[in-house]
């Protein structure tokens, strides 16, 4: 397999962007509910496969940025073109004295009929992308991208013409150049998003989503044999994922070894930060007793809610867990609608706590040159009457809110001690715990196979590391590759620029050469700063 070149991984270094974990009225609980039940087969064929659309894409980079070493996205072109323009720009002699240097690929966006949430079938959405160039070649590897955290539906990976340069999906997409991977790269929609966006989203619904992504590849492995190319004969695959990324990925490796499905060869997963155990990532929050992202613990709840069964048979609602204040600032609306996305939801709930906070509603603190204060009216200016200045910039850990500002006391409780208080009905406690318990990525009595590697920060203050113990203290050191990260910037985001730029490469290599191996390692790295 050829290593990812420096080139590549600069490039990944300066179009990646957000990884992160990323109304209702008093009187309505609006619910995106999933239809009743439906016991059935899932009798999915890669056949069921539907083009929605394609195209041709370059990624062009200025040379000098590139030559100098202080490259930027403003230095970055990602345009579309049409098939007639990718092969003229593919025949082209290379310009030796040029100012740029450009990549292309083309790209496909496929739905395929999978099993859903609620029992159905439904069909899911998911892009391909692979090298466009003049020579003749096969695909040597199948990278299977999980994306991370997403609110917004324009953010989905089938959305990837509207797509800005900067972001995670062309990132992934980067493996499919030429020049570096040479790999078909398949990277799915999670239900809810995509063609399926008027569902609700089971996040970290770990058996489901990778079940889904599972068929999503094969259905586009299927359909590029098929109908574009052939991959080499000796061809090998893995999931590759950060954040909730992460979680699928690895939840992907097992499902493949757990199944015997053998047909996607896969090799192993390379997991960054993921949420692997959302009960205990839920009771560590409870602990820190800070929330730098709401929307995540929302998202957790509202997944559990929204499609897990016997929530659903208990008439659980977001209103029995969470308090009346958060509740009103109207997150659990801007999560339904998916136009906002995480960093845009963030700053939806400063803007509550600043108009609200001084008259008892729903209060996030920031942080100042005096410390984290309570964003609200009464705190913008000083006792000098001097502006303050807050550092709110969303996602990057500089605002958070106390737990009881978004979790009813009887949940705190419960999930600290287990304790019943009574304000929340112990059946609809229970039922929320074994709905995320049920999720975490070492229940049962699986045996990991080869291949499983683990990259965490011990600092992620979104995805804490308790999510990596889990795992490393479950299966072992001697079954995984588990890699300690330590900066002295840990926050999520810019572990995850670090987690591709630095490692991403490097550690696919290893899985897809047989150079993995289990171990126990702590390393550390240069990360990405803001220009």
């Amino acid at each position: 397999m050829r290593t990812m070149k420096n080139s590549v991984l600069f490039l990944l270094g300066s179009i990646f962007v957000t990884a992160s974990f990323t109304a209702c009225n008093a009187q309505d609980d609006y619910i995106e509910k999933a239809p009743a039940r439906v016991e059935t087969t899932n009798t999915f064929k890669a056949r069921d496969a539907r083009v929605i659309a394609s195209g041709y894409m370059t990624a062009q980079f200025d040379k000098r940025a590139f030559t100098r070493g202080n490259f930027s996205a403003n230095d970055i072109t990602i345009t579309q073109l049409t098939e007639s323009e990718a092969k003229a720009l593919s025949e082209r002699k290379a310009n030796d004295s040029g100012s740029s240097i450009g990549y292309m690929y083309a790209w496909t966006t496929l739905t395929y009929l999978c099993k859903t949430a609620d029992g159905s079938e439904k069909e899911l959405s998911e892009l391909l992308v692979w090298p466009y160039s003049g020579f003749n070649w096969h695909p040597n590897q199948l990278i299977i991208g999980c994306h991370s955290t997403i609110t917004s539906n324009a953010q989905c990976p089938s959305n990837f013409s509207n797509l800005p340069h900067a972001g995670e999906i062309n990132m992934l997409a980067l493996f499919a150049h030429a020049a570096s991977q040479q790999a078909l790269v398949i990277i799915p929609d999670y239900e809810g998003y995509g063609s399926t966006a008027s569902s609700p989203h089971p996040y970290c619904n770990r058996e489901l989503t990778a079940e889904q992504v599972v068929e999503g590849a094969k259905a586009g492995l299927d359909y590029f044999e098929k109908n574009v190319k052939s991959m080499e004969d000796d061809w090998k695959g893995c999931a590759i994922g950060y954040s909730q990324g992460g979680a699928v990925a690895a939840g992907v490796l097992r499902y493949c070894q757990e199944h015997k499905e053998t047909s996607l060869r896969l090799q192993g997963a390379l997991c960054g930060d993921g949420p692997y155990d959302p009960l205990a990532t839920l009771k560590r929050y409870i602990e820190m007793d800070k929330l730098y992202m709401p929307v995540a613990p929302s998202l957790l709840l509202k997944g559990a809610v929204d499609t897990d069964p016997d929530m659903i048979a208990l008439n659980c609602s977001y209103q029995d867990f969470v308090t009346e204040n958060f509740y009103q600032t109207r997150i659990f609306d801007m999560i339904r609608d998916k136009a906002l996305n995480t960093d845009q939801i963030q700053a939806a709930l400063l803007d509550y706590s600043y108009n609200h906070g001084d008259d008892g509603g729903f209060v996030m603190k920031a942080q100042c040159k005096e410390g984290f204060l309570p964003y609200t009216k009464s705190n913008s200016v000083d006792g000098s009457g001097k502006k303050r200045s807050f550092e709110l910039e969303n996602g990057k850990g500089y605002n958070y809110c106390t737990v009881d500002q978004c979790l009813k006391p009887g949940v705190i409780e419960y999930f600290r001690s287990g304790a019943i208080l009574g304000d929340v009905p112990e059946e609809k406690l229970k039922a929320l715990e074994n709905a995320l318990a049920k999720n975490k990525l070492t229940a049962g009595s699986y045996t990991p196979g080869r291949g499983f590697t683990f990259f965490h920060s011990d600092g992620d203050e979104v995805v804490p590391y308790c999510n990596f113990e889990s795992v490393r203290n479950t299966w072992g050191v001697n079954t995984i590759e588990a890699l300690t990260y330590q900066s002295a910037t840990t926050l999520h985001v810019a572990t995850g620029t670090t987690f591709f730029v630095s490692y991403c490469g490097k550690l696919v290599d290893e899985i897809l050469n047989g150079k993995w191996s289990p171990r126990e390692e702590t390393v550390g790295g240069i990360l990405w700063t803001r220009r």
